[in-house]
């Protein structure tokens, strides 16, 4: 299956959502972007996953992430 390019960005770019967001919200889909690079490579699962990740402490509003009132469950 081809792979899409939903997620493709120039390294170190981040998706304009995050770009506008908190630097928190911006340092935490990072570090989890990195961390899932290092185990899936540069795919769209790598990025499924650091979103994943950033959706448990905040949740997009509008064109933003804001943090969440209570952590995921």
């Amino acid at each position: 299956m081809p792979r899409s390019s939903r997620y493709r960005l120039p390294a170190g770019e981040l998706p304009a959502t995050l770009q506008r967001s908190s630097q928190e919200a911006q340092a935490i889909f990072r570090r989890a972007r990195e961390d899932a690079v290092r185990a899936f490579g540069e795919t769209d699962e790598a990025y499924r996953a650091a979103y994943a990740e950033l959706k448990e402490k905040f949740e997009k509003c509008g064109d933003r992430w804001i943090a969440r009132a209570e952590p995921a469950a």
